[in-house]
């Protein structure tokens, strides 16, 4: 077959996919199928996503077969297929015979059948369009150019095997079109969907449709994204009456910015306009793979206009005697038709955003004008407006009149210190015209002279310090002065005194002294040396027993200070631990102070039996006796007895458990004396209860 070539002369080239689905990423390569749903027909369209995949599908072709899932509402138990048979490429001599007229049989013809891809352009537009070409390997061109021209003329995509017309289908009825590539697994096969309905399927108006008129062009823009899956193509339409609208171009607009991870959401085409002042319209409307035509968009209007090139320049800007200001400027007598007036700006700082408009609408034969001074530094620039509202600015001038007054004294301060040593200090804020900033001072003593704190002066009435809250010092002192851009500055403020907050807990007390007597423990202890100490906590643990705790037995408040406690509920020989903690104002907590550890040794018998009671049964010739024991630790109980002024002697020895005994070793008109003594098993004495009975 003769080789081809090509020539193209677009604004726009695209290198376009038929399905813009394709992820050159995937492994699997896959045929992808759409379908376009008439009342009486159903078109379909399918491609192989990668080049080689492409070029294997081209040489085995295709299968295309429908499934018939739904019918009248009912979904079928079995789908109905039908088999279209399979899909070739057309014979080189079928595309002899149109290429000559048809472009894009040309570029699939070539892609398919010929011995080397090249794609060359017009030497009009050659040097602006080679960044945009693409430069991979000659499959990638066969394969990218082959689905773009494919798209674009339904014909030669039916003629090239990958698109058909199904004039088979019934109303309300559904199918599933499956297309696959003949006798190759690897390449997975594809489906779509056609919903076959009474109303036919109306393609939607291009979105957001603008355009914005510059010197001698216009730039036209719509919406893209939502639409892609819609339109392959625009044409542009334009008209000089408003009326009478002509398409700019054969050639389609395309995008070709899109990228799988990074979506174009408009599209953009650029137009020239060659007489300025003309009204301009335009209108477009998009294309889909299958050669429909959706509804025009809405129109945009508009004319070009010629931009203002001459640029005012201020040739004069001094103070008079009255310290007001000149400002003197030149432009050409035969620019003036070509604005509408002159405005003076003015800037304090110089600074673009800080510009304002002093003087407006000021005459187009006037060139200089009498201003009073706005500030210490005075920059002025003047504007020309154009007819067209374009505008030029001169360069800036500064004019800085004389000034030795300062700012206004700082009032209103005020300050805290946070828990993380951040003083937080604000004042009102000044407002004189020619007002630059604010300096802080810092001091830690009273009396002492303040350090200013600030490099450069700040703008805002309000300041952020660091300080240390471990230092001695309880409290930081302040003041602020201001200055204005020509370094004039204030008389300081008034020297503000800021308290630190308390993050140091107090110091801990310490124990002085102790004492052990009768059962009973004294402590007597130092107070913490912090001044701002509120209480004092004494705590025991009783370490003898098994999961001891802490036990807060003591407190006292500073405005009544008693250092000595006395602790009394304790048990004999029993260890315990005291310690004492401090608390100050702020519920900071010291540390506990030493422990002391102390056993209680209580030498006093102690009363362990009581209601002792003595009975005299001559019936059953006895006496007995009846107590109560008064603790749990009693081992046991030894009884002695004394007859008629005898010497006692041992009467018996009771488990520690036992309250009576029965003395059947009586004798009448006997008085017998009995004495009950309990041993401990903390080997603490205990009183000796004694009774007379007689019998």
């Amino acid at each position: 077959m003769k080789r081809f070539l090509f020539f193209f002369m677009v604004l726009i080239i695209p290198i376009y996919l038929y399905s813009q689905q394709a992820v050159e990423s995937e492994l699997q390569p896959h045929v992808r199928v759409k379908t376009g749903v008439k009342q009486n027909e159903v078109r379909l369209r399918w491609a192989v996503d990668q080049a080689v995949a492409w070029q294997k599908a081209n040489t085995l072709g295709f299968t295309l077969k429908r499934y018939t899932l739904v019918r009248d509402g009912k979904t079928l138990t079995t789908p109905e297929i039908k088999d279209f048979g399979q899909f070739f490429p057309a014979k080189q001599k079928e595309w002899e015979a149109i290429v000559n007229k048809n472009d894009h049989a040309a570029i699939v013809a070539q892609a398919l059948f010929g011995d080397s891809f090249e794609v060359e352009l017009g030497s009009q537009k050659q040097g602006k369009l080679e960044s945009i070409l693409n430069k991979s390997q000659e499959s990638e061109q066969r394969f990218a150019y082959a689905l773009m021209a494919a798209d674009l003329d339904f014909d030669v995509a039916t003629l090239a095997g990958w698109g058909y017309i199904d004039k088979t289908i019934k109303p309300n009825e559904r199918y599933v079109y499956i297309v696959e590539v003949n006798q190759e697994k690897s390449i997975e096969k594809g489906e779509a969907l056609a919903i076959i309905e009474d109303k036919e399927f109306e393609l939607p108006k291009p979105l957001d449709f603008i355009g914005i008129f510059q010197d001698k062009s216009v730039i036209l823009s719509w919406e893209y994204l939502q639409l892609r899956d819609v339109y392959t193509s625009y044409f542009v339409e334009r008209s000089e009456d408003g009326k009478n609208f002509a398409t700019l171009s054969d050639l389609p607009v395309m995008n070709m910015n899109s990228q799988p991870q990074k979506e174009s959401h408009n599209m953009i085409f650029v137009d020239s306009l060659q007489i300025a002042n003309k009204p301009y319209a335009y209108r477009i409307r998009g294309k889909n793979i299958f050669g429909d035509f959706g509804p025009y968009s809405s129109i945009v209007s508009g004319k070009g206009h010629k931009k203002l090139e001459v640029t005012p320049r201020i040739k004069t800007a001094k103070v008079n005697d009255d310290n007001k200001i000149t400002i003197g400027w030149e432009f050409p007598k035969e620019n003036e038709a070509e604005i509408q007036y002159f405005e003076l700006l003015h800037s304090p700082t110089d600074k673009e955003n800080d510009y304002k408009v002093v003087k407006n609408k000021l005459s187009t034969n006037i060139r200089s004008v009498i201003v009073k001074s706005e500030s210490s530094s005075n920059y002025y620039k003047v504007k020309a407006i154009g007819k067209n509202n374009d505008n030029r600015e001169s360069f800036s001038v500064l004019v800085q009149p004389e000034d030795s007054t300062p700012p206004a004294i700082p009032t209103q301060l005020k300050a805290k210190i946070d828990s993380a040593g951040i003083a937080r200090i604000e004042w009102k804020p000044n407002t004189e015209t020619d007002f630059e900033g604010y300096h802080i001072f810092r001091g830690n003593q009273k009396g002492e002279e303040l350090m200013r704190i600030t490099t450069q002066p700040i703008k805002e009435a309000k300041f952020n310090d660091s300080v240390q809250l471990t230092n001695l010092n309880r409290t930081v002192y302040y003041y602020v002065t201001a200055v204005d851009f020509r370094q004039n500055q204030s008389e300081p403020s008034e020297i503000i005194e800021v308290e630190k907050p308390d993050i140091i807990p107090p110091q801990m007390p310490t124990f002085s002294k102790y004492e052990i007597k009768d059962g009973i423990i004294t402590l007597e202890w130092y107070k913490s040396v912090s001044e701002d100490v509120a209480l004092h906590q004494l705590y025991r643990i009783d370490i003898d027993e098994q999961n001891a705790v802490a036990k807060k037995i003591y407190e006292t408040k500073e405005l009544n200070p008693i250092y000595t406690y006395q602790d009394k509920e304790l048990q004999s020989d029993k260890r315990y631990v005291y310690f004492l903690k401090a608390i100050d104002k702020n519920n900071l907590v010291s540390k506990e102070s030493q422990h002391i550890t102390l056993r209680n040794i209580d030498l006093r018998p102690k009363k362990v039996i009581s209601n002792l009671t003595g009975i005299v049964n001559t019936q059953k010739g006895r006496i007995d006796l009846i107590w109560k024991n008064q603790m749990n630790d009693i081992t046991e109980i030894v009884i002695y007895r004394q007859k008629d002024g005898e010497k006692s002697s041992l009467l018996t020895t009771l488990n520690g458990q036992q309250n009576y005994l029965e003395d059947k070793n009586v004798t009448v008109g006997t008085k017998y004396t009995y004495l009950i003594k309990a041993m401990l098993s903390s080997n603490q004495p205990s009183t000796t209860e004694k009774i007379t009975v007689e019998y």
